[in-house]
């Protein structure tokens, strides 16, 4: 009788580690995808008698304001990956000061953020003002469509207009460097949001030396795959020429790689909707088929960079849904898509199973 009691009490001890090594895996990886939600939680800092001690070169009054930049996102109840992308903004703008002057490109800038007098970024007193300018900055961020889908220096580009897009990814170390020092604990999903895992928006969305990247990031679905088919709609057995990655109707599409916009429009033949194409030189050519005429961001002849926006994701043409159908051709012969990416270093979100198989 003894040893039964026994059996079943460790029994029990052993199922309560195995839920308690669950419910600390789940808040492990909750914590690391934070950084891709933009509702997961933020933080606040008290800095009533503290001494600050310097964070990667940024010390005494660059901290207070980078501590303001962060307390004006906690009030707007923004993530912590947004409140660091507020400091790394600000970071990249002023160094973290107040500055009472602008730059030959914006004469008229000034503070944290260096926001112009033109009317949408309040008056002089409140750029001048860390809370009030960082507030400001917060509520147009928080206006960014997909942002927990997108680079923190693309979301900040999308508020500030900067010249370059990726003029901010330089400070997002330093960035979580400071929020971590002035949260006085490792907040790890920051770091996890600027590369590869969890974000598989992240992972996928850098430039490889070959010059391509992903044409679509964030949890998107492999939907249908290049090759013969049964056509979903017309019922014909049909070469399908590309591959199908569904996401949310407005999802950004970028570039693959550097080259010129050669189809802004509707497709050949029309079955197909409207669609971008791009040619890459060396008879290479990247299709972007089925966005809405309204979510083609680009023109004919344009010169379009690996990572641009060009559309969003429609439905147009033949289509039973959102969804991004993406094609390489070669020599105008399509390929497989996937195949193609991957032997340039770059994997497609949701396809990495295709990848290993094309592969194969």
């Amino acid at each position: 009788m003894r040893a039964a009691v026994v059996a079943a009490v460790l029994a029990l001890a052993a199922s309560l580690v195995a839920v308690v090594a669950l419910v600390l895996y789940i808040d492990a990886e909750d914590d690391a995808l934070a950084a891709c939600n933009v509702g997961g939680p933020g933080i606040r800092v008290e800095l009533a008698g503290a001494e600050l001690a310097e964070i990667n070169g940024y010390g005494g009054v660059q901290l207070a304001n980078a501590a303001a930049i962060i307390n004006a996102g906690a009030d707007l109840g923004l993530s912590v990956r947004d409140q660091t992308i507020g400091v790394m903004t600000a970071m990249g703008e002023s160094s973290l000061q107040v500055l009472d002057h602008g730059d030959l490109a914006g004469p008229d800038s000034r503070g944290l953020f260096q926001q112009r007098d033109n009317g949408a970024w309040g008056t002089y007193e409140e750029r001048m003002d860390p809370t009030a300018s960082a507030t400001m900055f917060f509520e147009k961020l928080a206006a960014v469509a997909d942002r927990g889908l997108l680079p923190p220096t693309i979301v900040a580009h999308r508020v500030q207009v900067n010249a370059d897009p990726y003029h901010y990814e330089r400070y997002w170390r330093d960035a979580v460097a400071v929020v971590n020092g002035l949260a006085g604990e490792d907040l790890a999903a920051l770091a996890a949001s600027a590369g590869p895992s969890p974000c598989s928006a992240l992972s996928v969305g850098a430039v490889t030396a070959e010059g391509w990247t992903s044409p679509i990031l964030g949890n998107v679905r492999y939907s249908s795959a290049f090759g013969q088919r049964v056509h979903p709609i017309t019922g014909q057995l049909t070469l399908h020429s590309g591959a199908d990655l569904a996401a949310p109707d407005g999802h950004p599409i970028y570039a693959a790689a550097d080259g010129i916009v050669t189809v802004a429009g509707p497709s050949s033949g029309g079955n197909s909707g409207y669609m971008v194409a791009v040619d890459h030189g060396g008879g290479v050519q990247s299709r972007y088929v089925h966005p809405w005429p309204s979510g083609i961001l680009v023109r004919v002849g344009d010169v379009v960079t690996a990572g641009q926006q060009i559309a969003r994701v429609g439905s147009s043409g033949n289509s039973t849904g959102p969804h991004l159908h993406f094609e390489i051709r070669v020599g105008g012969i399509p390929v497989e898509p996937i195949r193609f990416l991957a032997d340039r270093g770059v994997e497609l979100p949701g396809t990495r199973r295709a990848t290993v198989a094309a592969a194969g």
